[in-house]
């Protein structure tokens, strides 16, 4: 297996000729089970039964492949997530179970708001690690230029900004924003935003700041980062581009011409 490639192949098939402990990071933005065929790909099934199968079979590899102190981040949505769950939560020990990430993807309009009911507006990415010694960097949403002048007004004599707290000082080098939690408001999916540069018209494309986040808090320069089902590559070149190695896999010959021209590989 060579890194920085992508490999047109089945991802079982693949998976199962890569080393155990191998991978730092995955990423996987698999079928949903929405029952839509897209031009590019099936997401069609037979049954529930049928997805789960094909699903259970490729993350118990991916659990195989990722190191003790890899992550594993799957994004789906309510269309299967309460029964991909309790699957990941066999296969990864219930323990590994870090978080459920709600990712707001669209506003509450358009066709979507002819709906009977709550109009959907979130997918939902399951994280997981392989034990408790995993990798990860805590992120936060940069104070504002004028909050920075307004809060942090004091220098020590290294020149250092901080604020004075009932606790002490705060650093604005230890502390430079606002946490960033499970709940993610601030990346705008292409469902909004067609008109971005870096939308490729792909029809599952994610943005390349929402792979940005997840590759920065779980992972580190050098480590390698796979996604088994890269589509249009967003994974592959952000890592690319975060001096991550990177490996990417789809049976879709169109995917992966678009990823090698993506990625000028």
């Amino acid at each position: 297996m060579i890194f920085n490639n992508v490999y047109q192949e089945d991802n079982l098939a693949f998976l199962k000729k890569v080393e155990s402990n191998s991978i730092n990071l995955i990423y996987i933005d698999p079928p949903f089970y929405t029952g839509i065929d897209y031009k590019e790909f099936s997401d069609s099934w037979s049954s529930l039964d049928q997805y789960l199968t094909f699903m259970e079979k490729r993350i118990i590899e991916m659990h195989r492949v990722l190191k003790q102190e890899g992550s594993f981040y799957m994004h789906c949505d309510t269309n299967a997530s309460y029964d991909l769950k309790p699957l990941c939560d066999d296969i990864f020990d219930r323990d590994n179970f870090r978080r459920e990430i709600i990712w707001n993807v669209a506003s509450v309009s358009g066709f979507k708001s002819q709906v009977k009911g709550w109009v959907r507006q979130h997918d939902i990415i399951l994280f997981y690690t392989k034990s408790n010694e995993f990798t990860f960097n805590k992120l936060y949403t940069p104070y504002r230029e004028d909050y920075i002048k307004k809060m942090f007004r004091y220098k020590d004599k290294e020149g250092r900004l901080y604020r004075k707290r009932r606790g002490g000082k705060q650093y604005l080098d230890e502390k430079p924003g606002r946490l960033i939690g499970d709940v993610w408001n601030d990346i705008y999916s292409f469902q909004t935003r067609t008109r971005s540069k870096e939308y490729l018209g792909y029809p599952t494309q994610k943005p390349e700041d929402l792979l940005k986040r997840i590759i920065l808090a779980s992972s580190n320069e050098g480590d390698i980062v796979a996604d088994f089902f890269c589509g249009s590559g967003t994974t592959l070149a952000v890592a690319k581009r975060l001096r991550r190695q990177w490996i990417g896999v789809d049976n879709n010959p169109k995917a992966v011409e678009l990823c090698k021209q993506r990625l000028n590989i």
